[in-house]
Protein backbone atom coordinates (compact mmCIF):
# COMPACT_ATOMS: atom_id res chain seq x y z
CA UNK A 1 0.00 0.00 0.00
CA UNK A 2 1.60 3.54 -0.73
CA UNK A 3 1.53 6.05 1.67
CA UNK A 4 -0.88 8.60 2.23
CA UNK A 5 1.82 11.81 1.66
CA UNK A 6 2.68 9.85 -1.70
CA UNK A 7 -0.73 9.57 -3.15
CA UNK A 8 -1.62 12.76 -2.26
CA UNK A 9 1.72 14.20 -3.65
CA UNK A 10 2.40 12.19 -7.01
CA UNK A 11 0.10 15.01 -8.69
CA UNK A 12 1.78 18.04 -7.43
CA UNK A 13 4.63 20.17 -8.78
CA UNK A 14 6.07 22.24 -6.15
CA UNK A 15 7.86 25.86 -7.54
CA UNK A 16 10.44 27.21 -5.20
CA UNK A 17 11.21 30.54 -7.25
CA UNK A 18 9.47 32.77 -9.53
CA UNK A 19 10.83 35.27 -12.02
CA UNK A 20 7.35 38.01 -11.91
CA UNK A 21 4.82 38.89 -14.21
CA UNK A 22 5.43 38.87 -18.23
CA UNK A 23 3.50 39.46 -20.86
CA UNK A 24 6.08 39.81 -23.90
CA UNK A 25 5.18 36.79 -25.06
CA UNK A 26 2.18 34.37 -25.28
CA UNK A 27 1.59 32.66 -21.97
CA UNK A 28 2.12 29.01 -23.70
CA UNK A 29 5.88 30.27 -24.26
CA UNK A 30 6.22 30.89 -20.57
CA UNK A 31 9.07 29.18 -18.68
CA UNK A 32 7.70 27.38 -15.56
CA UNK A 33 8.78 30.72 -13.73
CA UNK A 34 6.84 32.96 -15.09
CA UNK A 35 3.76 34.38 -13.77
CA UNK A 36 0.91 35.69 -15.95
CA UNK A 37 -1.30 36.69 -13.32
CA UNK A 38 0.26 37.97 -9.26
CA UNK A 39 -2.59 39.69 -6.90
CA UNK A 40 -2.36 40.85 -3.66
CA UNK A 41 1.53 38.89 -3.54
CA UNK A 42 5.24 40.19 -3.11
CA UNK A 43 8.06 39.13 -4.94
CA UNK A 44 11.72 38.62 -2.66
CA UNK A 45 15.05 38.63 -4.52
CA UNK A 46 15.26 35.11 -4.18
CA UNK A 47 11.87 34.34 -6.15
CA UNK A 48 10.09 33.82 -3.06
CA UNK A 49 5.72 34.81 -2.96
CA UNK A 50 4.56 35.56 -0.07
CA UNK A 51 1.08 37.28 0.59
CA UNK A 52 0.81 40.93 0.93
CA UNK A 53 0.31 42.96 3.90
CA UNK A 54 -3.15 43.97 4.43
CA UNK A 55 -3.83 47.47 5.66
CA UNK A 56 -6.69 49.24 8.03
CA UNK A 57 -7.90 53.02 6.91
CA UNK A 58 -7.07 55.20 9.45
CA UNK A 59 -8.22 58.31 7.45
CA UNK A 60 -11.63 58.83 5.27
CA UNK A 61 -11.76 61.61 2.89
CA UNK A 62 -12.93 60.83 -0.45
CA UNK A 63 -11.68 64.64 -1.78
CA UNK A 64 -7.83 64.01 -1.04
CA UNK A 65 -5.26 63.73 -3.35
CA UNK A 66 -1.46 65.08 -4.33
CA UNK A 67 -0.43 63.20 -0.45
CA UNK A 68 3.54 64.21 0.07
CA UNK A 69 6.12 63.40 2.64
CA UNK A 70 9.36 64.39 3.51
CA UNK A 71 12.28 62.37 4.86
CA UNK A 72 11.64 63.25 8.44
CA UNK A 73 8.55 61.33 9.03
CA UNK A 74 6.73 64.51 10.31
CA UNK A 75 5.97 66.82 7.83
CA UNK A 76 3.12 65.27 5.00
CA UNK A 77 0.45 67.49 3.06
CA UNK A 78 -2.39 66.96 1.14
CA UNK A 79 -5.33 68.59 -1.03
CA UNK A 80 -8.53 67.93 -0.24
CA UNK A 81 -10.51 69.76 -2.40
CA UNK A 82 -9.55 72.77 -2.63
CA UNK A 83 -7.82 73.28 0.67
CA UNK A 84 -4.22 72.42 1.68
CA UNK A 85 -4.03 70.50 4.42
CA UNK A 86 -1.11 68.98 6.36
CA UNK A 87 -0.98 65.41 7.88
CA UNK A 88 -0.45 65.57 11.79
CA UNK A 89 1.44 62.38 13.12
CA UNK A 90 -1.71 61.10 15.16
CA UNK A 91 -3.25 61.14 11.42
CA UNK A 92 -5.26 64.30 12.38
CA UNK A 93 -5.53 67.04 9.68
CA UNK A 94 -4.81 71.01 9.52
CA UNK A 95 -5.77 73.07 7.15
CA UNK A 96 -2.96 75.66 5.74
CA UNK A 97 -4.55 77.50 3.14
CA UNK A 98 -7.48 77.34 0.67
CA UNK A 99 -6.20 77.67 -2.81
CA UNK A 100 -8.40 78.62 -6.62
CA UNK A 101 -7.98 75.27 -7.83
CA UNK A 102 -8.29 72.20 -6.56
CA UNK A 103 -5.78 70.63 -9.03
CA UNK A 104 -3.01 68.14 -8.39
CA UNK A 105 -0.33 70.03 -6.09
CA UNK A 106 3.21 69.53 -6.43
CA UNK A 107 5.60 69.99 -3.71
CA UNK A 108 9.21 70.66 -3.43
CA UNK A 109 11.55 70.91 0.05
CA UNK A 110 14.54 72.59 -0.10
CA UNK A 111 16.07 73.70 3.49
CA UNK A 112 13.27 75.26 5.28
CA UNK A 113 10.98 75.70 2.96
CA UNK A 114 8.09 73.65 1.22
CA UNK A 115 7.69 74.83 -1.98
CA UNK A 116 4.30 74.02 -3.68
CA UNK A 117 2.45 74.45 -7.11
CA UNK A 118 -0.71 73.43 -8.72
CA UNK A 119 -0.80 75.27 -11.98
CA UNK A 120 -2.62 77.96 -11.18
CA UNK A 121 -2.09 78.50 -7.06
CA UNK A 122 1.90 78.83 -5.81
CA UNK A 123 2.72 79.39 -2.14
CA UNK A 124 5.68 78.48 0.42
CA UNK A 125 5.19 76.93 3.73
CA UNK A 126 7.74 77.66 6.19
CA UNK A 127 8.90 75.16 8.36
CA UNK A 128 9.93 77.09 11.39
CA UNK A 129 7.34 79.23 11.12
CA UNK A 130 4.60 76.64 10.50
CA UNK A 131 2.55 79.09 8.43
CA UNK A 132 1.99 79.69 4.50
CA UNK A 133 3.42 82.63 2.30
CA UNK A 134 3.68 83.91 -0.93
CA UNK A 135 5.96 81.94 -3.20
CA UNK A 136 7.81 85.35 -3.99
CA UNK A 137 6.20 89.01 -4.89
CA UNK A 138 4.07 89.89 -7.15
CA UNK A 139 6.08 92.98 -8.81
CA UNK A 140 4.60 96.56 -8.94
CA UNK A 141 3.04 98.48 -11.51
CA UNK A 142 4.36 101.06 -12.68
CA UNK A 143 5.22 104.25 -11.28
CA UNK A 144 3.79 107.54 -11.93
CA UNK A 145 6.15 110.61 -12.65
CA UNK A 146 4.69 114.51 -12.80
CA UNK A 147 7.65 117.25 -13.31
CA UNK A 148 7.51 120.25 -10.54
CA UNK A 149 10.29 122.81 -9.34
CA UNK A 150 13.52 121.97 -7.58
CA UNK A 151 17.11 121.46 -8.15
CA UNK A 152 17.60 118.32 -10.61
CA UNK A 153 19.78 119.46 -13.98
CA UNK A 154 18.15 118.63 -17.40
CA UNK A 155 17.99 115.50 -18.86
CA UNK A 156 16.55 112.21 -18.57
CA UNK A 157 15.64 110.42 -15.27
CA UNK A 158 14.37 106.71 -14.50
CA UNK A 159 12.42 105.68 -11.84
CA UNK A 160 11.20 101.97 -10.86
CA UNK A 161 10.01 100.26 -8.03
CA UNK A 162 9.74 97.48 -5.64
CA UNK A 163 7.68 95.41 -2.75
CA UNK A 164 9.21 94.24 0.92
CA UNK A 165 7.98 91.62 2.57
CA UNK A 166 7.69 91.14 6.11
CA UNK A 167 10.68 88.68 6.25
CA UNK A 168 13.09 90.88 3.81
CA UNK A 169 12.24 89.36 0.66
CA UNK A 170 12.43 91.84 -2.33
CA UNK A 171 9.98 91.74 -5.73
CA UNK A 172 10.87 92.22 -8.68
CA UNK A 173 10.82 95.90 -11.00
CA UNK A 174 8.88 95.72 -13.91
CA UNK A 175 10.66 98.46 -16.96
CA UNK A 176 11.51 101.69 -15.39
CA UNK A 177 9.31 104.63 -16.31
CA UNK A 178 11.31 107.91 -17.62
CA UNK A 179 11.03 111.59 -18.22
CA UNK A 180 12.77 114.23 -19.42
CA UNK A 181 12.77 117.60 -17.73
CA UNK A 182 14.68 121.20 -17.79
CA UNK A 183 17.12 122.51 -15.44
CA UNK A 184 15.93 123.63 -11.94
CA UNK A 185 13.19 120.65 -11.53
CA UNK A 186 11.87 117.92 -9.59
CA UNK A 187 10.31 114.50 -9.96
CA UNK A 188 6.66 114.10 -7.82
CA UNK A 189 6.24 110.41 -7.58
CA UNK A 190 2.78 108.35 -7.37
CA UNK A 191 3.71 105.07 -5.83
CA UNK A 192 1.36 101.76 -6.40
CA UNK A 193 0.15 99.76 -3.04
CA UNK A 194 0.19 96.30 -2.88
CA UNK A 195 -2.88 94.32 -1.41
CA UNK A 196 -0.88 91.78 -0.05
CA UNK A 197 -0.94 91.89 3.90
CA UNK A 198 2.80 90.71 3.92
CA UNK A 199 3.63 93.25 1.91
CA UNK A 200 5.04 96.05 4.80
CA UNK A 201 7.48 97.94 2.38
CA UNK A 202 8.58 99.59 -0.86
CA UNK A 203 11.86 100.46 -2.18
CA UNK A 204 11.96 103.83 -4.82
CA UNK A 205 14.94 103.43 -7.22
CA UNK A 206 15.91 105.90 -9.46
CA UNK A 207 18.86 107.03 -11.94
CA UNK A 208 21.06 110.60 -12.09
CA UNK A 209 20.75 112.70 -14.91
CA UNK A 210 20.83 111.48 -18.16
CA UNK A 211 21.90 107.54 -16.45
CA UNK A 212 21.19 103.96 -17.12
CA UNK A 213 21.47 102.25 -13.93
CA UNK A 214 18.74 102.28 -11.27
CA UNK A 215 19.74 102.82 -7.87
CA UNK A 216 17.74 103.33 -4.36
CA UNK A 217 16.80 106.17 -3.57
CA UNK A 218 14.30 105.47 -0.64
CA UNK A 219 12.89 102.86 1.42
CA UNK A 220 9.06 103.75 2.44
CA UNK A 221 6.16 101.92 3.60
CA UNK A 222 3.50 100.19 1.96
CA UNK A 223 0.65 102.64 2.71
CA UNK A 224 2.63 105.40 1.52
CA UNK A 225 1.70 106.89 -1.84
CA UNK A 226 3.80 109.70 -2.67
CA UNK A 227 7.56 110.91 -2.52
CA UNK A 228 9.48 113.08 -4.18
CA UNK A 229 13.19 112.91 -5.98
CA UNK A 230 14.97 116.21 -5.91
CA UNK A 231 18.67 114.83 -5.70
CA UNK A 232 20.55 113.68 -2.86
CA UNK A 233 22.02 110.10 -2.35
CA UNK A 234 21.62 106.94 -4.46
CA UNK A 235 22.90 104.19 -2.55
CA UNK A 236 22.62 100.16 -3.56
CA UNK A 237 21.87 99.31 -7.48
CA UNK A 238 18.63 97.51 -8.68
CA UNK A 239 19.07 93.74 -8.42
CA UNK A 240 15.73 92.29 -9.33
CA UNK A 241 14.48 94.48 -12.38
CA UNK A 242 12.78 92.13 -14.84
CA UNK A 243 12.67 89.80 -12.25
CA UNK A 244 9.27 88.16 -10.78
CA UNK A 245 7.11 85.69 -8.52
CA UNK A 246 7.58 82.02 -9.45
CA UNK A 247 5.31 81.14 -12.33
CA UNK A 248 2.38 78.83 -11.51
CA UNK A 249 3.29 75.43 -12.66
CA UNK A 250 2.24 71.48 -12.46
CA UNK A 251 5.95 70.16 -11.52
CA UNK A 252 8.59 71.96 -9.36
CA UNK A 253 11.98 71.03 -8.46
CA UNK A 254 15.20 71.77 -7.12
CA UNK A 255 18.40 71.67 -9.24
CA UNK A 256 21.92 73.09 -8.97
CA UNK A 257 20.96 76.12 -6.98
CA UNK A 258 17.62 76.94 -8.87
CA UNK A 259 14.18 76.07 -8.56
CA UNK A 260 12.63 75.13 -11.42
CA UNK A 261 9.10 75.18 -12.88
CA UNK A 262 7.24 73.19 -15.60
CA UNK A 263 4.65 75.61 -17.22
CA UNK A 264 2.75 73.49 -20.25
CA UNK A 265 6.26 72.50 -22.43
CA UNK A 266 7.83 74.77 -20.56
CA UNK A 267 10.64 74.64 -18.15
CA UNK A 268 11.88 78.28 -15.96
CA UNK A 269 14.19 78.29 -13.51
CA UNK A 270 15.04 80.89 -10.54
CA UNK A 271 17.97 83.20 -9.93
CA UNK A 272 21.04 81.03 -8.47
CA UNK A 273 20.19 80.40 -4.68
CA UNK A 274 17.33 82.92 -5.50
CA UNK A 275 14.41 80.61 -5.11
CA UNK A 276 11.51 83.48 -5.68
CA UNK A 277 12.24 84.99 -8.49
CA UNK A 278 12.47 84.24 -11.77
CA UNK A 279 13.73 86.06 -15.54
CA UNK A 280 10.98 84.53 -17.67
CA UNK A 281 13.38 84.98 -20.33
CA UNK A 282 15.29 82.33 -19.38
CA UNK A 283 13.47 78.55 -20.45
CA UNK A 284 13.65 75.15 -21.89
CA UNK A 285 10.99 74.35 -24.16
CA UNK A 286 10.42 70.78 -24.69
CA UNK A 287 8.38 68.28 -26.69
CA UNK A 288 4.98 68.18 -24.55
CA UNK A 289 3.76 69.05 -21.63
CA UNK A 290 5.98 67.94 -18.48
CA UNK A 291 4.29 65.28 -16.36
CA UNK A 292 7.69 64.31 -14.16
CA UNK A 293 10.52 66.20 -12.50
CA UNK A 294 12.83 64.67 -10.64
CA UNK A 295 16.58 65.68 -9.90
CA UNK A 296 19.05 62.80 -8.95
CA UNK A 297 22.17 63.50 -6.84
CA UNK A 298 25.77 62.22 -6.41
CA UNK A 299 25.76 60.02 -3.38
CA UNK A 300 29.25 62.23 -2.08
CA UNK A 301 28.35 64.93 -3.96
CA UNK A 302 31.55 65.24 -5.42
CA UNK A 303 30.81 64.46 -9.05
CA UNK A 304 27.80 66.72 -9.63
CA UNK A 305 28.63 67.14 -13.24
CA UNK A 306 28.39 63.36 -14.31
CA UNK A 307 26.45 61.51 -11.51
CA UNK A 308 23.52 64.67 -10.84
CA UNK A 309 20.66 65.39 -13.44
CA UNK A 310 17.80 66.69 -14.00
CA UNK A 311 15.19 63.89 -15.56
CA UNK A 312 12.21 65.39 -17.53
CA UNK A 313 9.14 62.97 -18.69
CA UNK A 314 6.91 64.33 -21.06
CA UNK A 315 3.62 63.36 -22.25
CA UNK A 316 5.81 61.95 -25.27
CA UNK A 317 9.24 60.74 -24.10
CA UNK A 318 11.56 60.87 -21.30
CA UNK A 319 14.85 62.41 -21.00
CA UNK A 320 17.37 64.75 -19.06
CA UNK A 321 18.39 68.17 -19.09
CA UNK A 322 22.06 68.65 -19.52
CA UNK A 323 24.06 71.92 -19.30
CA UNK A 324 25.52 73.86 -16.36
CA UNK A 325 22.92 77.01 -16.38
CA UNK A 326 19.63 78.38 -18.33
CA UNK A 327 22.11 79.85 -21.05
CA UNK A 328 22.91 76.63 -22.16
CA UNK A 329 20.19 73.84 -20.73
CA UNK A 330 18.98 71.59 -23.36
CA UNK A 331 16.40 68.61 -22.72
CA UNK A 332 17.73 65.22 -24.47
CA UNK A 333 15.27 62.89 -24.83
CA UNK A 334 16.00 58.89 -24.38
CA UNK A 335 12.98 57.28 -25.02
CA UNK A 336 10.18 57.88 -27.31
CA UNK A 337 7.41 57.21 -24.53
CA UNK A 338 5.59 59.07 -22.38
CA UNK A 339 6.16 59.70 -18.55
CA UNK A 340 2.88 59.54 -16.53
CA UNK A 341 2.12 62.41 -14.02
CA UNK A 342 2.31 61.65 -10.51
CA UNK A 343 3.93 58.58 -10.30
CA UNK A 344 7.49 59.45 -9.35
CA UNK A 345 8.83 57.70 -6.29
CA UNK A 346 12.41 58.59 -5.31
CA UNK A 347 14.14 55.00 -3.89
CA UNK A 348 17.34 55.26 -1.50
CA UNK A 349 20.17 54.36 -3.48
CA UNK A 350 22.01 51.94 -1.46
CA UNK A 351 19.28 49.66 -1.61
CA UNK A 352 18.47 50.05 -4.95
CA UNK A 353 19.52 46.49 -7.11
CA UNK A 354 22.89 45.41 -5.81
CA UNK A 355 23.38 48.90 -3.64
CA UNK A 356 26.02 50.32 -6.05
CA UNK A 357 24.36 53.05 -7.59
CA UNK A 358 26.41 56.03 -6.99
CA UNK A 359 22.98 58.24 -6.03
CA UNK A 360 21.96 58.96 -3.04
CA UNK A 361 18.80 58.80 -4.56
CA UNK A 362 17.23 56.72 -7.39
CA UNK A 363 14.07 58.25 -8.96
CA UNK A 364 11.73 55.70 -10.56
CA UNK A 365 8.65 56.51 -12.61
CA UNK A 366 5.76 54.88 -14.93
CA UNK A 367 5.90 55.23 -17.95
CA UNK A 368 3.52 54.57 -20.95
CA UNK A 369 5.69 51.16 -21.76
CA UNK A 370 7.03 50.12 -18.13
CA UNK A 371 8.53 51.55 -14.88
CA UNK A 372 11.89 53.39 -15.41
CA UNK A 373 14.76 54.93 -13.37
CA UNK A 374 16.64 57.73 -13.63
CA UNK A 375 20.28 55.92 -13.11
CA UNK A 376 23.95 57.58 -12.89
CA UNK A 377 25.58 58.35 -15.84
CA UNK A 378 21.87 60.12 -16.78
CA UNK A 379 20.86 57.10 -18.47
CA UNK A 380 17.00 55.70 -17.87
CA UNK A 381 16.60 52.46 -17.63
CA UNK A 382 13.31 50.52 -18.59
CA UNK A 383 12.89 47.62 -15.81
CA UNK A 384 9.86 45.98 -16.83
CA UNK A 385 10.13 46.57 -20.78
CA UNK A 386 11.39 42.92 -21.44
CA UNK A 387 9.10 41.35 -19.33
CA UNK A 388 5.88 43.20 -19.00
CA UNK A 389 4.76 46.40 -20.28
CA UNK A 390 1.65 48.37 -18.81
CA UNK A 391 -0.60 50.42 -21.38
CA UNK A 392 -1.06 53.18 -18.77
CA UNK A 393 -2.71 56.75 -19.55
CA UNK A 394 -3.62 59.88 -17.63
CA UNK A 395 -1.84 59.97 -14.39
CA UNK A 396 -1.39 57.85 -11.31
CA UNK A 397 0.30 58.18 -8.03
CA UNK A 398 3.90 55.90 -6.70
CA UNK A 399 5.04 55.21 -3.04
CA UNK A 400 8.87 53.51 -1.84
CA UNK A 401 8.51 51.56 0.98
CA UNK A 402 11.62 51.16 2.78
CA UNK A 403 12.04 47.90 4.70
CA UNK A 404 10.53 45.55 2.34
CA UNK A 405 12.31 47.95 -0.37
CA UNK A 406 8.72 47.80 -2.22
CA UNK A 407 7.89 50.19 -5.40
CA UNK A 408 3.93 50.41 -5.37
CA UNK A 409 2.60 52.41 -8.47
CA UNK A 410 -1.30 52.49 -9.18
CA UNK A 411 -2.25 54.03 -12.74
CA UNK A 412 -5.47 55.22 -14.55
CA UNK A 413 -6.23 53.49 -17.90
Amino acid sequence: MAAIGQDRDKDVTSYMGFTGLRDDIPADRFAITDLAVAENVDLDKSGKLTRRDGYSSVKSDTTAHSLWADDSGTLAFYMAGKQLKRLNTDYSATTMAAMVSAGRMAFCRVNDAVYFSNGVDTGVYNVEAGAVRSWGLRRPGAVGIMRSVGILPAGRYQVAMTYLRSDGQESGAGPAQYIDVPDGSSLQLTLPVSTDPDVVGKVIYATTQNGNMLYQLQAVANSVTYAQYNGGDLIRPLETQFLQEAPAGQCIAYYRGRMCVAKGDTLFFSTEFGYELFDLRNYVRVDGDITILATMTDKDQVDAATNSGLFIGTDRSCGVLIGSGPSDFQYVPKTNYGAISGTLAMVDGSVYGDGSATARNIPMWLTTNGVCAGMPGLQINNLTRTKYTIPATGEGAALFMPGPNRIMMTYNL
